[in-house]
């Protein structure tokens, strides 16, 4: 079913048994922020204002989480109270986009496709404030894009396999084995 079930809460998950089926290996190295556990949640694509599946994952630790093989969408990182309030004002942006902070997601399907990048960008930038306080990168693309802040990204990302804010590159990743791998690194919640 598409989007979960409407009817039904997001499904918290602390890892899930890994059966080789499809799914992502994560790990979580904002080893700064290590006395507090990061929520991630999970929307497919088209889906902005319910999130499917989420965990809480405490730096220094992997888990990997069960997708359905048909899964296309985000992994964010977040807070319950803003992800999980049925509306899409939390503004979707992944860390593979370097919204809040940093994330390197790669195919393990021996292609060697990899996203992302490591670098700390938030360092040097212009800051907005997310609706729960903590600051990030200004909005980039869309309505009310910040110009100043897609320039900066775009100073030290590439638009075609790290800042996906260039309308002309839309890079997605793809497995043909249905599994990825994600490593987390600092940012700002």
């Amino acid at each position: 079913m598409r989007c979960g079930n409407y009817s039904k809460s997001a499904i918290f998950t602390t890892g899930d048994y890994d059966d080789g089926g499809p799914g992502v290996v994560m790990r979580d190295l904002d080893y700064p922020n290590r006395r507090q556990g990061h929520y991630y949640f999970f929307y497919e694509n088209d889906c902005d204002d319910h999130a499917w599946k989420y965990t809480l994952l405490k730096p220094g630790v992997e888990v990997f989480i069960s997708v359905r093989p048909s899964f296309a969408g985000r992994i964010v990182r977040g807070n319950p109270i803003d992800s999980l309030d049925g509306t899409a004002l939390h503004n979707l942006g992944t860390w593979v986009e370097g919204y809040d902070g940093a994330a390197v997601l790669s195919s393990t399907d021996g292609s060697g496709v990899v996203t992302g990048f490591s670098e700390n960008i938030l360092m040097g930038a212009t800051l907005t404030n997310k609706s729960d306080g903590s600051t990030v990168l200004g909005k980039t693309v869309g309505d009310e894009a910040n110009f100043a802040t897609a320039q900066y990204e775009l100073g030290l990302l590439d638009p075609t396999t790290q800042a996906f804010i260039v309308q002309a590159y839309k890079p997605m990743i793809a497995t043909t084995n249905g599994r990825w791998d994600l490593t987390l690194y600092p940012g700002t919640y």
